[in-house]
């Protein structure tokens, strides 16, 4: 039952002297507690407003139970004073009097459980947390102590525990079995959850943050309070956010924040959603046999989650909340640039989200004509050029799916190609998204823009991109493979002179590790060495021949430039180039 009818049956459980022991179950964190507060205080019932409540939580025996139910009816005393009598009202001043006697005085357990029957009788105790109990309280020791005041003192319990998170099914049975009158299953719904964690943590963000709560399906209140608390620490003090970007941002916060805190069962993780969050990696089966198996049904339950959740693909903003999330450390200057990008780029953001919502009718309304889809397609064609390669790519596969539809697709795809080709015409920003999944011409384009940048890629910005980034990618390793002794000693001849000690200080460390380096850079360092060769033998370059014969010296390599030479110690112990 949802906790609204839960709360209901509850109330009308509780005013029926008759039902001895209740049991309010569910699983953790849904509020069965808060629910409790609440019917205790609304209740009309004295009874109800004046119950004792204690957690079992850690407690290894029945007298730890009575003297913890004892300590908890004393602030109540105040409060109802006509459920007890005289002898009881002076309990609070016995304790302390004990207490104060010594720390430790023996007889305070002692007193517990001569008070305890004066106290506990006719009263509605409530047990919270216990599946949570000390391994040394027997469960046969919890049922005597419910079966001794239920019958002999007219008490009444109400039991709360989480179900789920029992680790011997035997105590709940037994429970179950031998004194439990009515039982009651909380199931409280996504909603209600992110309205109870409201409270406890609110946020001007609460409609799109509620919307995708209810998608993934939490229901832990604890987990939902921190899930806020990471949108609000994302957003920060932006205002006046339009939708489309809190459609951009909160989705994805929302579900990484929720699969850290473990608040979904069998939810995809970190690596899936990075990688898998574009068109082509939710677009349902792929038809292959390993969506068959086990392992390919979840993944297809995951992408149909995102598809939901309209996470159309991952950048480096979620990059961001994975780090934050694992490390705690808030990068918020990182954020901020990512958000203001956003700002700037709304109206890409718009197209990005039109073109979603075209994508969820086509897949899930069947009242849509495909005449009417095609005409929505062709007003997603006229802005389709400021998207990613990989939204294009499934907005081409799907619309060519209609009739005639691959002609409006095809149309579609060259010209994205053109303004493609426009905006980049010597580099293509990276994606997070798999180049096999690319349309071909789209993968085509790519790789001709990139060939043609690796031609203009020389070994002196490699050395400056491994220098700033401490690594290389593929386009560096093409660029180091490619480059010919006659280019090498080209750059020596003509960098400026900072360029020219970066230059020399990596490539000889290259060179000085060439077994290193070799698998990665091929040639480029046996080039270099050819390149100071020539140049140290240059009659007309006398003070770069220097240069360079100084600098082997001083590596202790001298014999890399005449093999006749001995590799010896460097000339005066003081490096010529800065490390």
């Amino acid at each position: 039952m949802s906790l609204k009818s839960t709360k209901a049956r509850l109330i009308q459980l509780l005013s029926n002297p008759g039902n001895k022991v209740i049991a309010l179950t569910g699983k953790w964190g849904t509020g069965k507690s808060f629910m409790w507060d609440e019917v205790k205080n609304a209740a009309s019932q004295e009874t109800v407003r004046s119950a004792i409540y204690a957690s079992l939580f850690g407690l290894s025996s029945i007298d730890q139970v009575k003297l913890k139910l004892i300590h908890n009816a004393i602030p109540a005393a105040a409060t109802n004073p006509r459920v007890f009598d005289t002898a009881i009202s002076g309990i609070q001043s016995t304790i302390k009097v004990l207490q104060g006697f010594h720390p430790s005085f023996g007889a305070l357990n002692d007193l517990g459980l001569v008070v305890a029957p004066a106290v506990l009788q006719n009263r509605l105790i409530v047990l919270d947390d216990i599946e949570r109990k000390h391994q040394n309280l027997q469960i046969d020791e919890v049922l005597g102590f419910i079966d001794e005041f239920t019958q002999q003192k007219g008490s009444r319990f109400m039991l709360i525990l989480n179900s789920d998170k029992l680790d011997n099914r035997q105590v709940w049975d037994t429970l179950r079995e031998k004194v439990i009158d009515e039982e009651l299953c909380l199931k409280t719904t996504p909603i209600e959850a992110f309205d109870i964690a409201l409270l406890l943590a609110p946020s001007p963000y609460c409609n799109p943050i509620r919307r995708s709560v209810e998608i993934c399906g939490l229901t832990n209140i604890r987990i939902i309070q921190k899930i806020i608390k990471v949108v609000n620490q994302v957003l920060g003090d932006h205002q006046g956010l339009s939708e489309e970007l809190l459609n951009r941002v909160i989705p994805s916060t929302v579900l990484l924040a929720a699969i850290h805190y473990k608040g979904i069962d069998d939810g995809p993780d970190f690596d899936f959603v990075l990688a898998q969050g574009t068109p082509s990696g939710w677009a349902g089966n792929t038809g292959k046999k390993t969506d068959e198996t086990e392992e390919g049904k979840r993944k297809s339950k995951w992408r149909v989650l995102l598809q939901q959740l309209q996470i159309l693909g991952c950048d480096e903003f979620e990059v961001l909340i994975v780090e934050f999330l694992q490390s705690g450390l808030f990068e918020i200057e990182k954020i901020i640039v990512i958000i203001d990008r956003y700002i700037r780029e709304e109206d890409q953001l718009k197209t990005r989200n039109d073109t979603f919502k075209f994508f969820d009718e086509m897949l899930w309304n069947h009242t849509r004509s495909e005449a009417d889809l095609l005409i929505e397609a062709k007003a997603i064609a006229g802005r389709i050029e400021i998207l990613d390669a990989a939204t294009v790519t499934y907005f081409h596969k799907r619309v060519s799916d209609l009739p005639d539809g691959k002609e409006v697709a095809d149309a579609c795809l060259s010209n994205w190609i053109k303004a493609f080709r426009t905006n980049n015409p010597d580099s293509v920003p990276e994606e997070r998204s798999f180049r096999s999944e690319l349309n071909p011409r789209i993968d085509e384009e790519i790789q001709a823009i990139n060939a043609k940048n690796q031609k203009q890629l020389t070994p002196f910005d490699v050395c400056a991109h491994v220098a700033k980034e401490s690594g290389w990618g593929v386009r560096q390793e093409l660029a180091m493979k490619s480059a010919s002794a006659q280019d090498m000693e080209r750059l020596i001849r003509t960098l400026p002179v900072p360029d020219l000690m970066l230059f020399m200080r990596c490539m000889l460390d290259y060179a000085l590790n060439k077994e290193t380096y070799e698998k990665h850079f091929g040639s480029a360092m046996d080039n270099f060495v050819a390149a100071c060769k020539s140049i140290s033998k240059d009659s007309r370059s006398v003070r770069l021949s220097n240069l360079i014969r100084t600098l082997f010296v001083e590596s202790g390599r001298p014999a890399l430039l005449d093999p006749q030479k001995d590799d010896g110690p460097f000339p005066d112990g003081r490096p010529l180039l800065p490390a």
